[in-house]
This record gives structure tokens, C-alpha cells and sequence, in this order.
């Protein structure tokens, strides 16, 4: 009777353990909280903010300042007791960036994109996010959804607001 080495089956058995999951398995629990397309707020699972989906875009861009004083007053949108909002800081926004980017198709140009297309869908990444984070005299941290870089910007600068609860 001949006996079998089981060294090699050993070896082949911690290989296979020792690969990472596939990148497209699914997240237990997911991110988000289920919601619906209409929804206006959705709940990060982990970090347990609540988010405002549909960021505050305007022409000309929001300057810091108004950033600041917008999401104090969405009372309405943030239903919750204390349901005040906020700018989120640096860390909190960087939770949001895309693990994996994408590309977005808006007015007929490809548009790459570094956030989740069914949470934050049709998020604007033509400009950076503002955050609550200073970054010196006068500056404050913000931070792109189109290249995932961070960026200390004067605050009279335009941005986008994304608020926070």
C-alpha cells in the first residue's frame, strides 16, 4: 500500500484561503441603508451618518460660508429629532469615495466618477465637495468625487455642499 504525501494538499488548501474575495461580492451588511429612488437622505451603515442624497448645486457655486449656513437649516430633509444638519468634515467625507470608479454618462461627455452611482446618483463632480475641516488661515478642506484628491481651497472659493447628520 502506498502513502500519499499530504504536504502539497496543505500547501493548495492555504493558497486558496489566502486570496481575497472576489471585488464584486456583496457587502454583508451592505453600505447604505435600503432606500428608495425618491428618497432624500440615506444612512450610512457603518459611520451611522445620514446623508443628504441630492447635494446643493448652485450658480455661481456656494462659497464656504453658505456651505456652513445651508445645512443648519435643513430641518426638513434630516426628519430625525435634532434633525439639523452640517458640513461633514474631511474623514467623513472621504467614507463616500468609490472604491470603484465609474463613468457616468452626462450631457454627451463621459464622466468619470469616484461615488456611489445608486446612493449619491447624478452626483455633479464638476467641482470639489466642502468640508468643515480647516486647512489653515482662511482655507478649508474639500474634496473631489471626480478624482478622489483632496484639496485646501481659499474659502471664498466656489464648491459644491453635500450636508451631513
Amino acid at each position: 500500500m502506498k502513502k500519499r504525501n499530504a504536504l502539497p494538499r496543505l500547501v493548495l488548501g492555504a493558497i486558496l484561503l489566502a486570496l481575497p474575495a472576489a471585488a464584486d461580492a456583496p457587502r454583508n451588511p451592505p453600505q447604505y441603508a435600503q432606500f428608495l429612488v425618491d428618497t432624500s437622505t440615506i444612512t450610512d451603515n457603518f459611520t451611522k451618518l445620514q446623508w443628504e442624497r441630492r447635494p446643493m448645486v448652485s450658480d455661481p457655486a456656494a462659497i464656504w460660508s453658505q456651505g456652513n449656513l445651508r445645512c443648519p437649516s435643513l430641518t426638513a430633509l434630516f426628519k430625525a429629532p435634532g434633525g439639523l444638519g452640517r458640513l461633514p468634515t474631511l474623514k467623513e467625507l472621504l467614507t463616500l469615495l468609490d472604491e470603484e470608479p465609474h463613468n457616468e454618462y452626462e450631457f454627451g461627455a463621459v464622466v468619470p466618477k469616484m461615488i456611489d452611482q445608486l446612493a449619491f446618483a447624478g452626483t455633479p463632480v464638476d467641482l470639489p465637495y466642502w468640508s468643515s475641516t480647516p486647512a489653515g488661515s482662511g482655507m478649508y478642506w474639500a474634496l473631489s468625487f471626480k478624482t478622489g484628491l483632496m484639496m485646501a481651497l481659499p474659502e471664498a472659493t466656489g464648491a459644491n455642499v453635500r450636508c451631513v447628520r
